[in-house]
């Protein structure tokens, strides 16, 4: 049994063909959020990431390639499949050298697509799984037992502060939207209740954790946006290599 609900976005302009995917994926069991142009999509993405993203090539107002290089340099784990009309090698090279996962030819057949998706879900869960402990500056996250650890003592979490604590963690560096840690921890994005209560949990989380930096971690909020996690010691190190590489 999946632990969150699966949101896939299809961002694709043409009404009949769109209406066609979300019956596809909605029959395989999944919530499917239909957006109709690049600009609300990249708005959508950045209120609530979704688990996959279907995105047409050729949309009216942003060209696929852009959407999928903004999504690549903000999300870079995040599943994309890319549909096209086009059925030369170098237009399907292309999407793929932009950071497609995966790509289809219109029209997608439905248990192909189907079964595309759940490659790239199976691909992105056995990625997440495989980080059973998770080292960020001075704690350590045991997966599998649901536990934080600071210089080797367990701090008591609720089960929603060590959901969002793991979320987090498995994003780090990589902004998290509200939106995000609201629908995979309460399972509903738009409720206000909800919202107000991820603010108490953020602030017990912070309080909690004694995210500082002598501890190297820091939980940053990220205005209209969301939260970011920052492993300090490895912000450092990065900084230290550009130092190094301009040096030489």
């Amino acid at each position: 049994m999946e632990r969150f609900r699966v949101m896939i976005y299809v961002i694709e302009d043409e009404e009949i063909q769109a209406l066609c995917y979300q019956a596809m994926l909605e029959r395989a069991g999944w919530e499917v959020r239909v957006l109709p142009d690049g600009a609300g999509a990249l708005r959508e993405i950045q209120r609530e990431a979704p688990d996959v993203v279907v995105l047409d090539r050729r949309l009216p107002d942003i060209d696929g390639l852009e959407i999928l290089n903004w999504i690549r340099e903000r999300y870079p784990t995040l599943p994309i499949l890319m549909l096209t009309s086009a059925v030369l090698e170098l237009d399907i090279v292309t999407a793929l050298d932009a950071g497609a996962d995966d790509y289809m030819v219109k029209p997608p057949r439905e248990r192909e697509l189907v079964a595309r998706i759940n490659v790239l879900r199976r691909r992105t869960l056995d990625g997440h799984q495989g980080m059973i402990m998770i080292e960020i500056g001075s704690y350590l996250i045991d997966t599998r037992e649901r536990a934080v650890y600071l210089h080797g003592k367990q701090i008591a979490l609720s089960p929603k502060e060590y959901e969002i604590v793991e979320l987090l963690a498995r994003n780090v560096g990589h902004v998290v939207p509200r939106g995000t840690v609201v629908g995979r921890v309460w399972g509903h994005v738009d409720e206000e209740s909800n919202s107000r209560s991820l603010d108490t949990h953020i602030y017990r989380i912070r309080h909690k954790l004694n995210l500082t930096c002598s501890n190297g971690v820091m939980l940053r909020v990220i205005y209209t946006h969301g939260y970011r996690l920052d492993d300090l010691s490895r912000m450092d190190s990065q900084r230290q290599s550009r130092v190094e590489l301009g040096a030489g």
